[in-house]
């Protein structure tokens, strides 16, 4: 029987994980067999052991190298974009030690924050079906910003974005894309801050299915330093500057949310402290962070002298944010686009980072996704049963290709995933056919998770095969799905379910998604509305329950092409 319905608003609350996974299974052909019918659970060690990191961290000084690509200036209010393509840049300039000395310009890469704005809220049309991404099945799927944009072609740039929907567009395998790259002779994904149609792009596989530039490998959810309780009172959490900080320490690019309209901002010192009640407006990466950064430094001075009220946190330290606004002027001062922001700050929400893999290591260059949730959604729901629950999706290969990565989505810290893989699976029957492989995933964040098969498995076009999850926390079994509303930006949103695609394993039996997607819409709109009611940093949005979408469990297979 159902337990409870947790509500989870993973779009204004970020995350990702640490995973650790122990999986069981065959490599080789068409003749895979599974050799083994359980797994051991494993926890990857934690990376970066908080007591022992230096005090002081800069990813633009890391033993030499600079590892952050120069700052920009947005124009409209994508500040999100540009927040996710530096932490993205970052992640990956690490990962595959792409440094330059300290002190140097490190323009390496340079991910397009034009294209991140744009395909993030344009649905699929009948023109991106492409093999291997978007399926004829998916076509209407996504946002349509027709009727929001009401003669305004810049919609997108304006509305604003959660990173968890751009964790969403890069774990589908749409960007990052470098502004470099050329289609038809055109450089279509060069950021431009004029106000011009050449800010639109064409919406077709051609330009949104572009060569990605860098393979997403994991998104977390982080912990934040500003908490909220349950009287909306602030209280400073330092579980998540712990978060911030080790994640940084591993070369993982750092977004987090702040209030940019802030009183307290010391201009002279590049300090900011915001004690007010408000809700974040801006989004920034985070390069480093100093524990020593003096408290004084962010206090702010009357005319006669005196320190103004509540202009000093209560303690030091400090994260370093490179910025969107250029070199700016403040106080008659140019600065260099970075700031310091204390850890004691009452908006710093919102905090999720990202990994990318080293290409030197990765086992193929190119990647075709069996997926079926393209709404890019800032939400998921969660259902919990005390019984044994799992979700699973079928899929048809769609040419000969060689499975050898999962993706899945987590919507709380500390889960534990235990995958299945079956081959010539019934149409209605996801844990029928032969088992080619059984593991076991733990995850710290919440987030979206690309995890390596312990084989690869060889499909030919036309098989049927499915991925079956059980999602595990404490003793709940754990249903995820994806919704998403019309209230983000105005915009009218679809979510597309066919039948024969996503399952739900509950009482000894299957059972097709489509034949509970009422049920689901009325979950979605529960737990959205009672979300918006107990969030600090959601604004109070009247929900109207018919403007509601779900989409397909978010579970994905990726696979390399014949001979890729």
């Amino acid at each position: 029987m159902k337990k409870v319905i947790a509500v989870l608003l993973s779009g204004f609350v970020l995350t990702s994980a640490a995973t650790g996974c122990a999986g069981s299974g065959s490599s080789g052909g068409d003749e895979s067999k599974a050799t083994a019918d359980s797994a051991t659970s494993q926890t990857e060690p934690v990376k970066a052991d908080v007591g022992k990191l230096p005090a002081k961290f800069d990813l633009r000084n890391v033993d030499g190298k600079n590892y952050v690509t120069p700052v920009k200036c947005q124009r409209w209010g994508d500040c999100w974009t540009f927040a996710l393509a530096g932490a993205a840049e970052s992640a990956y300039l690490y990962a595959n030690d792409m440094g330059v000395p300290a002190g140097e310009k490190n323009e390496q890469v340079n991910f397009s924050e034009k294209y991140i704005a744009w395909y993030m809220f344009h649905g699929m049309t009948k023109d991106d079906i492409v093999k291997g991404k978007v399926r004829a099945s998916q076509v209407g799927e996504g946002f349509d910003p027709k009727e929001a944009e009401e003669g305004n072609e810049l919609t997108p740039y304006f509305i604003g974005g959660p990173f968890v929907q751009t964790a969403n567009l890069f774990g589908c395998g749409f960007g990052p894309v470098d502004e470099s790259v050329s289609v038809k002779n055109e450089y279509p994904y060069a950021y431009n801050d004029e106000a011009s149609v050449e800010w639109q792009l064409p919406v077709n596989a051609e330009y949104r299915s572009a060569p990605v530039a860098a393979l997403f490998k994991d998104s977390r959810v982080l912990p934040t330093p500003a908490k909220i309780d349950a009287d909306g009172n602030y209280y400073f959490n330092q579980e998540g500057v712990d978060a911030i900080k080790s994640e940084l320490y591993q070369g993982h690019g750092v977004c987090v949310a702040l209030n940019a309209s802030n009183p307290g901002y010391n201009g002279k010192r590049r300090a900011s402290y915001y004690s007010g009640d408000e809700e974040p407006n801006h989004a920034v990466l985070v390069v480093g962070y100093d524990d020593d950064f003096s408290k004084d430094k962010f206090s702010k001075t009357k005319s006669d002298g005196t320190v103004v009220e509540g202009s000093t946190p209560p303690g030091n330290g400090a994260l370093i944010i490179k910025n969107s606004w250029g070199l700016t002027a403040f106080d008659g001062n140019i600065d260099d686009g970075y700031v310091y922001v204390s850890y004691y700050d009452h908006c710093l929400l919102a905090a999720m980072s990202y990994v990318f893999e080293n290409g030197k290591e990765a086992k193929h260059a190119a990647r075709d996704y069996d997926q079926y949730d393209l709404m890019m959604t800032q939400w998921y729901g969660t259902t919990e049963y005390d019984t044994e629950t799992k979700m699973a999706n079928i899929f048809d290969a769609e040419e000969d290709e060689s499975l050898y990565q999962l993706e899945y989505r987590t919507a709380f810290p500390d889960a534990e995933v235990t995958y299945e893989i079956y081959k010539d699976v019934k149409k209605d029957d996801p844990s029928s056919g032969t088992l080619l492989e059984k593991g076991v995933c733990s995850h710290k964040y919440a987030g979206s998770h690309v995890i390596d098969l312990k084989g690869e498995y060889g499909l030919k076009k036309g098989d049927l095969y499915s991925v079956v999850l059980t999602v595990r926390r404490g003793g709940a079994y754990t249903e995820v799905f994806p919704y998403s509303t019309k209230f983000f930006g105005g915009m009218s949103v679809k979510g597309i379910v066919n039948k024969g695609e996503s399952f739900l394993y509950k009482d000894g039996k299957w059972t097709d998604m489509t034949e509970r997607k009422d049920s689901l819409l009325e979950s979605a709109y529960k737990q959205c509305a009672e979300g918006l009611k107990n969030n600090k940093d959601v604004p109070e949005i009247e929900l109207d329950k018919s403007t509601f979408a779900i989409d397909n469990y978010p579970i994905k297979a990726i696979s390399a092409p014949k001979g890729k």
